[in-house]
């Protein structure tokens, strides 16, 4: 009799014994669950790459290598590690793991590398899976799935700038809209020096507004491309790539005639600037120097760059008072020692000291009145100076067409 009751107590108290072991052992109720160790799925995918099962179909760059986060999630079910290995060096830390849960694995294709890649995971007790990547090689920068195409027509160095709000600049001239914007370029299959540089407005209310460096305002994204004829250019929405900095001469001062002739008890006195302030701005590519200045009718905001290619530019804008004073001589850029300029195009051109100076303006940069008129009012369009040393350079380029490119999968 008492061995049936030990019996019928064992009975009733064995599944609550269970219970409790499970409850508070190490790994609790996985010591008793039946099933795989861990299981292998496909996590997360750009736009540009797709998934057949646990076939992986990817892009590989020339430019670096290419990322893909979260490509693979593992799912561990009991308190232990996975290893993993790759054919093609696409996955680097050698485990994953420790304790139950999902862990998402990040792959990286090597740069160049096309064909068939396997990813394999296992595991000590004989549990294995794989992950096979079939990858092929496109000429465009990892990470992206968008660029812009900017076709030039042109020949010579040309400075060209993105803007943070897809404003198109051309040695500081806004000439057009991107439908994106970016700091990877990529010219004649190399990615180029790209450099970084804050633009806010001087003044506000104005039309085009007075932009010049700052430690604010909007970004614009500028590069060097040497055209012979038509080039393509290439902007990625990515961000800057680290680069060294080029080598660069300072700023030259601006050695012109600046202001106009103003009337005075002693006869006719130039009204030449007065500067009141003056910062450098350091890029990767260009020192820049702005500064303010002042005449007796007019405030003048403007700023000279140098290059890393022999030459140098200049933004000038004025913003002249309401007077009644009569002039025979405007000049808002003139080189010390040049002629009256000539007109080639869009641009007026000054010869000076061995150096020729186009300038961009809609009003004549310099003009002489006779009869005398009227000094000029309020803000005076935009005069963009690029000078070229060598007297070689040929002019600005044409932009011939702007396009938005996606990325589409390749397996479909």
């Amino acid at each position: 009799m008492d061995r049936e009751k030990a019996i019928r107590t064992l009975l009733f108290f064995l599944p609550t014994l269970v219970f409790i072991i499970a409850l508070t052992a190490p790994g609790g109720e996985y010591s008793f669950r039946a099933g795989p160790l861990a299981e292998v799925a496909i996590g997360e995918l750009p736009s540009y790459a797709v998934a057949e099962g646990k076939v992986l179909y990817l892009y590989s760059s020339p430019y670096g290598p290419w990322p893909y986060p979260k490509a693979v999630v593992v799912n561990i079910y009991y308190p232990t590690s996975v290893y993993f290995s790759s054919t093609c060096g696409a996955a680097a830390a050698p485990s994953l793991g420790g304790s139950p849960g999902a862990y998402p694995l990040d792959l990286v294709i090597p740069p160049g590398f096309q064909g068939d890649c396997f990813v394999n995971f296992t595991h000590p007790s004989g549990w294995r899976d794989s992950v096979l990547l079939k990858v092929r090689l496109v000429d465009w920068y990892p990470g992206a799935a968008s660029r812009v195409v900017i076709r030039l027509n042109g020949s010579g160095w040309q400075f060209v700038q993105v803007g943070q709000d897809g404003s198109l600049y051309i040695w500081e001239r806004d000439v057009g809209r991107l439908p994106s914007s970016g700091c990877v370029f990529v010219f004649n299959r190399s990615v180029l020096i790209a450099e970084r540089l804050r633009y806010a407005a001087a003044a506000r209310d104005v039309l085009p507004p007075p932009y010049v460096p700052s430690d604010a305002g909007v970004e614009r994204y500028g590069v060097f491309v040497k055209l012979s004829g038509v080039g393509t250019l290439y902007v990625y929405p990515l961000e800057c790539a680290p680069a060294p900095n080029a080598t660069k001469p300072s700023p030259p001062p601006l050695a012109a005639r600046l202001g106009v002739l103003l009337p005075g008890y002693g006869g006719p006195v130039f009204d030449s600037p007065r500067v009141e302030k003056s910062r450098l701005f350091a890029t990767a590519l260009r020192l820049v120097n702005y500064s303010e200045a002042t005449g007796r009718v007019y405030r003048l905001y403007y700023y000279t760059y140098s290059t890393p290619v022999g030459m140098w530019g200049a933004v000038l804008r004025y913003q002249f008072g309401v007077s009644t004073y009569l002039t025979t001589e405007v000049s808002f850029f003139k080189p010390i020692g040049a002629e009256d300029p000539a007109r080639r195009g869009a641009a007026w051109l000054y010869d000076a000291n061995g150096t020729r100076y186009w300038v961009f303006s809609r009003t004549p940069p310099y003009y002489a009145c006779n009869p005398p008129c009227g000094v000029p009012s309020g803000w005076v369009e935009p005069i963009y100076v690029v000078a070229d040393p060598t007297g070689q350079w040929p002019g600005p380029p044409a932009v011939l067409s702007v396009e938005l490119e996606t990325l589409r999968p390749w397996k479909t």
